[in-house]
C-alpha cells in the first residue's frame, strides 16, 4: 500500500474479509453503540488481525465498517491471482460497495494463466489466441463495474491491452465520463489512436495524467480543459499539446521511435516552455539505441530551454541524473 491512502483499512482486508456466515450473533455490545466517528478512531489503532476480528462480532460493525475496506483498492502485480479474483467476484457480487471506491490502481484482467470460463485450465503464455479470450471474457466481467464506481477520484488501469478492441475504448469513455478525477494513468497497445479529447474535457479537477498509450492524442483540446493539470506522463508529441498554458511542472516523457525521435526536436521543446507553471522535474525515457551524440544534444537543448529543472534523469541505455542544472 501506498502512503496516499488515506485509511489504515487496507485492501488485503477487502480481498480477505470474511462472509456474513462468519458473523457472530450476539447481542450488541455497549462498544457497537458508540458513534459511529468515535468508533473509527478506535478502529484506527488496531492492527489487522484485530480489525478483522472486530468485524465479525456483530452485523452493525460490519455494515458500518466494510465501506471503508473498498475506498482504496490497489490490485497491481503484487497480488497473487487468487486474490484479484477473489476481490473482482465480491465487486461483482455487492454493487452497493462500487459507490465507496475513491481510488482503483491495478488491473482489469486478473489473471494471466486462466480464463474465467475454464478456470482450472491453465492456458499457454504463447497461444495469442488464448491470451485474447482470457482478456475478452475477464474484461467483460470487470470493466462494467466501473460504470457504478461513480465517486473513483483517482484512477489508474495498470493493464497493457488493446483498448481499441471489441468496444472496450467506448466503455472507458461511458465509465470515466461519470467520474471527477483527479489522476489518471492508462496503458494501451492499441494501434489506432485514442482520442482522450472527449475526457478530459470533463475532467476539471485533473492534476495528474500518465499514459502509456503512444497513440493517445488531443486533438481539439481547448485552453480552458484540464485546467489544473499538474503532472503529465507521455510521449513528447503529446507533452507538446497538453502542457502549454497548463500549470504542469513535471513531465516525464517517452521517445517511442528511433525513426521519428522526437525528443532532439527545439520546436517541441519551445512548446513545453510555455506551462504557466515552472518546469522542475523531467524524466526523459529513450529508446534503447539511442547514441551519445542524441543524448547529448537533446540535454543541450533541455538546459538551454529549460534552464530551472532541479532533478533531472534519462533512461535509456543507463541512466544519468543531474542534480539543480540550472545555470547549465
Amino acid at each position: 500500500m501506498t502512503s496516499s491512502f488515506q485509511h489504515p483499512i487496507h485492501t488485503t482486508q477487502a480481498a480477505e474479509l470474511p462472509g456474513d456466515r462468519h458473523i457472530l450473533e450476539t447481542t450488541e455490545s455497549q462498544f457497537a453503540q458508540l458513534p459511529p466517528e468515535v468508533l473509527l478512531l478506535i478502529i484506527d489503532h488496531l492492527d489487522r488481525a484485530e480489525k478483522v476480528s472486530l468485524l465479525v462480532t456483530c452485523s452493525s460493525l460490519r455494515r458500518l465498517l466494510e465501506p471503508l475496506l473498498y475506498r482504496h483498492l490497489d490490485p497491481d502485480g503484487n497480488w497473487k491471482s487468487r486474490r484479484r479474483i477473489q476481490l473482482l467476484n465480491t465487486l461483482g457480487e455487492r454493487h452497493d460497495l462500487l459507490p465507496h471506491i475513491l481510488s482503483f490502481r491495478g488491473q482489469l484482467i486478473p489473471t494471466s494463466i486462466a480464463r474465467p470460463s475454464l478456470p482450472t485450465q491453465e492456458i499457454d503464455f504463447w497461444n495469442s489466441k488464448a491470451i485474447a479470450l482470457l482478456q475478452d471474457e475477464w474484461f467483460a466481467i470487470s470493466a462494467p463495474l466501473f460504470l457504478q464506481a461513480i465517486n473513483i477520484r483517482d484512477l489508474d488501469f495498470t493493464d497493457n491491452i488493446d483498448w481499441k478492441k471489441g468496444g472496450r475504448w467506448e466503455l472507458f469513455n461511458r465509465a470515466v465520463s461519470s467520474m471527477k478525477l483527479r489522476s489518471l494513468g492508462l496503458s494501451s497497445t492499441s494501434r489506432g489512436p485514442l482520442d482522450f479529447t472527449p475526457i478530459l474535457r470533463g475532467q476539471p479537477e485533473l492534476t495528474r495524467l500518465e499514459l502509456t498509450c503512444p497513440t493517445a492524442h488531443f486533438d481539439g483540446l481547448q485552453e480552458a480543459d484540464v485546467p489544473k493539470l499538474k503532472v503529465f506522463k507521455g510521449t513528447w508529441r503529446q507533452a507538446e499539446t497538453i502542457v502549454p498554458r497548463r500549470p504542469v511542472g513535471r513531465l516525464d516523457l517517452d521517445c517511442v521511435c528511433r525513426d521519428d525521435c522526437q525528443c532532439v526536436e527545439e520546436g517541441i521543446l519551445q512548446r513545453l516552455l510555455q506551462s504557466s507553471e515552472t518546469i522542475r522535474e523531467f524524466k526523459a525515457r529513450v529508446h534503447r539505441t539511442t547514441d551519445g551524440m542524441t543524448l547529448r544534444l537533446m540535454l543541450q537543448l533541455i538546459i538551454q530551454h529549460l534552464p530551472q529543472i532541479v532533478d533531472f534523469t534519462i533512461i535509456g541505455g543507463r541512466e544519468l541524473r543531474a542534480q539543480d542544472t540550472e545555470g547549465g
